[in-house]
């Protein structure tokens, strides 16, 4: 059998996958979602680049069936028209704390945006934070999760799980989700303990990183790069806990994804 050199070269080039943008996006959108205009701008300009949004209006969905404020709606709906993003509501889970039928009843709120007439607000699954991880003391933790996201998926069609324990999970949840934050803390300390390291090769395709402070100047590329030979899922560099926002980091991190 002979072998062209091209393709020699192309076997012996590390495989590396694509990366998505999980983008916690928890500050007010401003008059009009002026105040999002550097997200809308990163997404149209990397047409290529897949985000998962999360969309949180009010540590939840709120309690009425469809958002009250027009800057929401102006947001949401501008989301929804760019085809590379994917918006998840926001729901806490308080470790598991939260019982399943107020956890399940803001689920059902955001299902009931795709009914809202005027807009296109829809939203495209459910992002679980503070998921509970303790099964060594707390067996039950299990069973809670597996109902929440049957009960998701049920209630949006075609849902997208993301659970956000911030740290290593128990791969038994993984079952339940499309994507699990195993890790969501500084950038020192992503460094310091070596995570990517920790994160078991068979769950890279369902894990994300989430950074929530990025020191200014921080050089992207090569962490990123090792993400996407990892095989990760999905990743956000955020600065200030996600308070406020640096276009320069987002595009940075667009570009290098």
């Amino acid at each position: 059998m002979s072998w062209s050199l091209s393709v020699i070269f192309l076997l012996a080039i590390p495989f590396t996958s694509a990366l998505d943008i999980l983008l916690p996006l928890y500050i007010y959108p401003g008059e009009g979602a002026s105040a999002w205009s550097d997200v809308f701008s990163t997404i149209s300009s990397h047409p290529n680049v897949q985000f998962e949004v999360v969309v949180n209006p009010n540590s939840g969905p709120g309690t009425t069936s469809f958002p009250t404020d027009p800057n929401i709606i102006t947001g949401v709906s501008k989301l929804n028209s760019f085809p590379n993003v994917h918006t998840v509501g926001y729901v806490l889970t308080g470790w598991g704390s939260r019982d399943n039928t107020t956890v399940e009843a803001e689920v059902d709120v955001y299902a009931s945006w795709a009914q809202y007439g005027d807009a296109d607000i829809h939203i495209g699954g459910i992002y679980f934070d503070e998921v509970g991880i303790d099964i060594q003391n707390h067996p039950e933790i299990i069973p809670h999760y597996q109902s929440l996201s049957e009960h998701a998926r049920s209630a949006i069609p075609s849902a997208h799980i993301t659970f956000n324990p911030g740290y290593r999970a128990p791969e038994q949840l993984f079952a339940f989700c499309d994507t699990m934050v195993e890790f969501e803390h500084p950038l020192a300390d992503y460094e310091a303990e070596g995570i990517l390291a920790q994160i078991p090769d068979k769950f890279a395709d369902k894990s994300a990183v989430q950074i929530i402070d990025t020191p200014e100047g921080t050089e992207l590329g090569g962490l990123i790069a090792e993400m996407k030979q990892k095989n990760l899922k999905a990743v956000f560099f955020g600065v200030d806990e996600y308070k406020q926002w640096s276009k320069e980091l987002l595009t940075n991190m667009a570009d290098a994804v």
